[in-house]
């Protein structure tokens, strides 16, 4: 079969009319025996006159409602799924077409609408929580402030203000270690693996959704991760969405021979160019029940589909999004893979598990992520505007009061093992943890009355902490190393604010390198990786790194 991406940029196995393993999609329904086929052109005459409310039950059911007079409950059906969504919904079939015929015409008439939806989406019905604009002007008001009160202390008694600051400073990173150690208490497992699977008749539709974007070098392995997924193909709705610029990709995948649950969408250029609005777009025509996220390098367990289903129907509907655990298949690469695998494992298998256990903010990875559909798309889905989508939308969860939790399933990914590529990847996270506090903390009042205390206080040391202890490790380090090296640290008088910031110096130190290290050592043996022992003597150099890319942020 040929892939016809470059030619309908929404593109079934149906609209080359071959064989399939979804065969409603590429026959004449069963269900549609006594009435006729609708062309094309029929089908965009129909679309043309179909009022705005009814656009979400085409991309979400496929079926279009057909408005032959005010009284009219037609529609034109699609497959089984499509026939099922109608008869439900207490329309009569006036009409059936093949779904990529209806996909063509979609793109054609709708598709443009669909991509500024996407970009805009977030900012048009929830603009407190969109990055479209960076800092509001109570912010820009309250950050002058800020540092003219700083500015003016440090000119009254400028070694009072400094050892102030970096006291608080201090207490910053104690909290951020205070959250490591807490983590290194977390149980191996999760309540979720033990959950029995469904049977393949209880399973819900899944949508799949991955982002492409000159991936050239793994849509091969992708295509094959996502083929090797153990879940019924009639229940797979899976969507490969590539932007419009990108010719290579598109042509490497137009050679690819792709099953029926698999759709080619290509997203028309429309700005910002970015992950979450391409994603956004995708979820407009999502079918599922359950929607996961993969990155274009994933190789998810075969079983995760499952677990998740599972999970999701063992749990409360207050559990809307499930994060399976991220680590990487070429940790021994080189010394900078060893240590970001050291820094997943500590990550994803303890520290999210333990936020999750204790029902906390959680900032989700940007891959792997598993929603209720309902539910993403009433809290307005991701925004495109920020680089770090998945931790604002974990954030912006727990702000409507919906819980996430994390499975005991693993999905692994391509650990960046060249420095420049590494750095803007940090660079470019740390600018999205920026970006979010900044905006859920434009009213720091409503954020405290919807998480409550404890989860505010746990959000700020996951967010302002990390991007603080970030910046600020290097000048820390350089301070006591001047310390040491004045003789300060052995002073025979101090007074007794040198005491109480070297106290606090020393005992940030300790805590802060050593949890650190115990988690990353935890990690390690949580994901078997018991080899790489000595590099965990590397983490600080690592951090340093990292605080490079915060300054580079």
């Amino acid at each position: 079969m040929t892939n016809t991406a470059l030619d309908a940029p929404l593109r079934t196995e149906s609209s080359a009319n071959a064989p399939s393993d979804n065969k409603p999609q590429t026959a004449r329904p069963e269900t549609a025996h006594a009435v006729s086929y609708v062309d094309r052109r029929q089908l965009t005459d129909a679309l043309a006159v179909l009022p705005k409310r009814e656009i979400a039950t085409v991309l979400r059911d496929r079926y279009v409602p057909v408005t032959d007079g005010p009284a009219s409950r037609g529609c034109i059906i699609t497959d089984r799924a499509s026939f099922a969504a109608a008869i439900a919904a207490g329309r009569r079939i006036s009409g059936w077409t093949r779904q990529g015929d209806l996909l063509h015409v979609v793109h054609k008439t709708l598709s443009q609408r669909l991509a500024v939806a996407a970009a805009n989406r977030l900012h048009a019905v929830m603009p407190a929580f969109s990055a479209r604009h960076q800092l509001t002007f109570p912010q820009i008001i309250a950050g002058i402030l800020m540092l003219f009160g700083f500015f003016t202390a440090m000119w009254i008694d400028l070694r009072t203000a400094t050892s102030v600051l970096a006291i608080s400073c201090c207490i910053l990173f104690l909290a951020v270690a205070a959250v490591r150690a807490a983590s290194l208490l977390q149980s191996s497992g999760d309540d979720e693996a033990a959950v029995p699977k469904l049977a393949d008749e209880d399973l819900p539709v899944y949508t799949v959704m991955v982002a492409l974007f000159r991936e050239v070098e793994v849509v091969e392995q992708l295509v094959n991760a996502l083929r090797a997924l153990d879940y019924p193909a009639e229940k797979l709705d899976i969507k490969l969405v590539l932007e419009q610029e990108d010719i290579a990709t598109r042509r490497h995948l137009a050679a690819i021979d792709l099953p029926g649950h698999f759709e080619v969408l290509v997203v028309p250029h429309v700005k910002p160019q970015t992950k979450p609005k391409a994603l956004n777009y995708a979820l407009s025509l999502a079918r599922g029940e359950l929607v996961a996220i993969y990155d274009a390098e994933d190789i998810p367990d075969r079983d995760q589909l499952r677990i998740a289903a599972a999970a999701f129907a063992a749990a409360p509907p207050s559990l809307v999004c499930l994060q399976a655990r991220l680590a990487f298949y070429n940790p021994q690469e080189n010394w900078l893979t060893r240590q970001f695998s050291i820094e997943y494992a500590a990550l994803f298998d303890l520290l999210l598990p333990m936020l999750a256990d204790n029902k906390m903010p959680l900032p989700l990875g940007g891959t792997s992520n598993h929603f209720r559909t309902s539910v993403l798309r009433k809290v307005g889905a991701w925004d495109a505007h920020n680089v770090t989508e998945d931790a604002d939308l974990g954030l912006r969860l727990a702000r409507f009061g919906w819980q996430v939790g994390v499975i005991d399933s693993t999905t692994h990914e391509e650990a960046n093992c060249r420095f420049d590529n590494w750095l803007h990847q940090r660079a470019r996270w740390l600018k999205g943890w920026m970006q979010t506090w900044l905006v859920h903390m434009r009213s720091p009042r409503r954020l405290w009355r919807e998480l409550g205390a404890w989860r505010f206080i746990v959000a700020q040391i996951m967010m302002l902490g990390m991007i603080v202890t970030a910046l600020l490790h290097p000048v820390f380090l350089g301070y006591a190393v001047w310390v040491i090296a004045s003789g300060t640290l052995l002073a025979s008088s101090p007074d007794i604010l040198s005491s109480v910031l070297i106290g606090f110096g020393i005992v940030v130190l300790i805590a802060g390198y050593g949890f650190a290290i115990a988690a990353g050592a935890r990690g390690l043996v949580e994901r078997g990786l018991g080899g790489m022992w000595l590099s965990l003597a590397g983490m600080p150099v690592y951090w340093l790194l990292v605080s490079l890319g915060g300054w580079l942020a």
